[in-house]
């Protein structure tokens, strides 16, 4: 029957420790789980007993990668769970205790992370409402969600991020002609009446 040989403490990871298994590293756990197993030197393992510390050292590992993705920056709950499922490969009920886990403790909330979103759309390349709404939901956010962080938003915030935009556009020659910019900005996405509320303000094409 297998037994610990040896329980060492990672050097780059603090509270990790590596478990060796007759004389070879077999695998690692957390502090927190060493003590849960209750696992010490010259302990025999058989093989229930060694598919359940490898079922939490999955558990600790999903959970961590998750952790260090969203560090890089905010994520979507589907893109996390993406990068756990098909990139890192770990097992969907790992993934889903993982991403509940993060969820309950506030790490990831797909509410603030589309009105992040939007903020830093509007503000470094103001986009139209469906614009928006259609990278939102490739990122996996409901609609109801999109909805709501989109109206929060408000009018006058989205018209000057507009404005900006007309701006921009006619320092292009062929922008400064109503009827090609108004075709460029529906094809952006921009409802009608609000780019003609926004030529206004701008006191642009008046007749």
């Amino acid at each position: 029957m297998p037994v610990i040989t040896k329980i060492s403490p990672q050097v780059k990871r603090d509270g990790y420790y590596n478990i060796h298994i007759n004389g070879k590293y077999e695998l690692s756990l957390t502090e927190k789980d060493l003590e849960l197993f209750e696992l010490k030197v010259d302990q025999r393992i058989d093989k229930n007993k060694l598919e359940e510390l490898k079922s939490a050292q999955s558990k600790s590992k999903s959970y961590n990668f998750a952790i260090r993705f969203l560090a890089l920056r905010p994520r979507s709950i589907m893109e996390v769970r993406q990068y756990l499922l098909v990139r890192k490969g770990f097992p969907a009920v790992d993934v889903d205790l993982a991403v509940d886990r993060l969820i309950s403790q506030k790490y990831l909330n797909d509410y603030e992370f589309a009105e992040m979103w939007i903020r830093n759309r509007m503000l470094l390349k103001p986009k139209s409402d469906r614009a928006l709404s259609a990278e939102l939901m490739a990122k996996g956010i409901d609609r109801s969600i999109i909805d709501v962080a989109i109206s929060d938003m408000g009018d006058d915030f989205k018209l000057n991020s507009l404005k900006e935009v007309i701006t921009k556009k006619m320092r292009q020659l062929k922008y400064q002609d109503k009827q090609k910019l108004t075709e460029y900005l529906s094809r952006q996405g921009y409802n009608y009446s609000f780019i003609i509320k926004a030529y206004d303000e701008l006191a642009l094409f008046e007749n």
